[in-house]
């Protein structure tokens, strides 16, 4: 079964997790991964729109407003696809559009919300057959912001032109309201290949893994972990997964009128709670509480109620490490995406054949962070905060890494799994 997902980029957290329980339900999802990607990008959306058999509109405040889902739902309705409404943020009931049906409610996910969303997704109706004369399609939504995507994608940047047009994204970064959608312009710069050393390395001190204000506002401040947005959130002092019901909402970060926020990590030596706060335009990073994950799958042991704390590091520096954070980035993607086989590519020959059981109990139970990449000693490893997709408890694991055959690979992961 093809699903489509229809969303906001400011609910790409939620997001995430409902596209792995929609995997684990056994459909093949799609949802849109670029940003203001022009008309082969809307093509393309318009394309899955018409091949999907399930439709899934995830409501939320931010896409209700957002032309590009509201197109999506428009053009789905038209060519007759069934359409199950998820709720992944409240709303007032007066805001969900006529002849939508009341979504499901997917806003705190625990094991019922998970039940809930099966029984809904397994009574949607047997997609019917596409109109002989397909409507019309929508035209590409607009935005003021297609001017930078414009700039970023053309055939040549130069870099006076890369400079200007970092300067002007940062700027705009400032402004609450259109922060989430200039980082993902941020995200796409990135990957020039001819970007100065400069430039570079700014894009990647501002998109490094850190604590940063939430790009949906629901919390003070939401994990990035240099790729995509977590559903690790911190408010009110306290350090938790919004799959899970939240503390109440006493504050917001306030909005910033100087340079991008950075986040910085606390000493560890530091033993006092304290709440993020800005410092000079800066959000510290807090230090996280004592965490422990409880058994994965078939993992029996895994550091419980360990006081593990760790500084968050740049993910730059030679080419070996730039290799291994490729090679950790997708696997923790991999991971994260429940993709068993791109996991796999990752791994090692000998763990492939001895611990393979440990790697599939990754894929049902937890989700992971990436944090940092060390390569520089012995004893090379990749930092991860694994979460249970249950519940909210978590650890900080160091998986070893080896070189074979000249790439990187994750190996003896059971070091990691028992703290050595």
């Amino acid at each position: 079964m093809h699903v489509f997902i229809s969303y906001a980029r400011r609910d790409q957290a939620s997001i995430t997790t409902l596209r792995a329980d929609f995997e684990r339900f056994g459909n093949r999802v799609w949802f849109d991964r670029e940003s203001h990607g022009g008309q082969d990008w809307w093509d393309d959306v318009l394309s899955h729109v018409r091949g999907c058999v399930v439709f899934i509109f995830a409501v939320s405040p931010d896409s209700l407003r957002s032309k590009a889902c509201l197109a999506e739902l428009r053009y789905a309705k038209a060519l007759r696809r069934p359409i199950l409404p998820v709720l992944v943020r409240p709303v007032d009931r007066g805001a969900i559009p006529d002849g939508l049906e009341s979504p499901v409610d997917y806003v705190n996910r625990t094991e019922e919300t998970v039940i809930r969303l099966r029984k809904a997704l397994s009574a949607m109706p047997a997609a019917r057959a596409l109109p002989a004369r397909l409507p019309q399609e929508p035209e590409i939504p607009t935005s003021y912001l297609n001017a930078y995507l414009a700039r970023i994608d053309a055939p040549k940047l130069d870099e006076r032109d890369q400079i200007e047009l970092l300067g002007q994204l940062r700027e705009r970064m400032a402004l609450a309201d259109e922060r989430a959608e200039v980082w993902d312009l941020l995200v796409r710069l990135r990957d020039r290949p001819e970007l100065s050393r400069g430039v570079a390395d700014t894009v990647e001190e501002i998109l490094a893994p850190g604590w940063q204000p939430d790009p949906r506002e629901n919390f003070e401040a939401r994990y990035w972990d240099g790729q995509s947005w977590t559903t690790l959130v911190w408010q009110n002092g306290k350090e938790f997964n919004d799959r899970n019901t939240p503390p109440r909402l006493h504050q917001h970060l306030p909005s910033s009128t100087g340079p991008v926020p950075v986040v910085t990590p606390e000493p560890e030596q530091a033993q006092a709670r304290r709440e993020p706060k800005r410092i000079k335009h800066k959000l510290r990073r807090p230090r996280s509480p004592r965490q422990k994950l409880l058994i994965l799958g078939a993992v029996t042991a895994v550091l419980l109620g360990g006081g593990i704390t760790a500084a968050v590091t740049l993910l730059t520096g030679g080419p070996d490490e730039q290799a291994a954070t490729r090679m950790a980035r997708g696997f923790v993607d991999a991971v994260n995406t429940r993709d068993e086989n791109a996991m796999q590519s990752y791994v090692c020959g000998s763990d492939r054949e001895k611990n393979a059981h440990l790697y599939t109990a990754f894929l049902d139970a937890a989700n992971v962070t990436l944090e940092s990449v060390d390569v520089s000693g012995s004893d090379p490893r990749f930092t991860v905060l694994a979460t249970r997709t249950v519940g909210a408890t978590s650890v900080r694991l160091r998986i070893p890494l080896v070189d074979e055959n000249g790439a990187w690979k994750v190996c003896d992961i059971s070091r990691a799994l028992s703290g050595r």
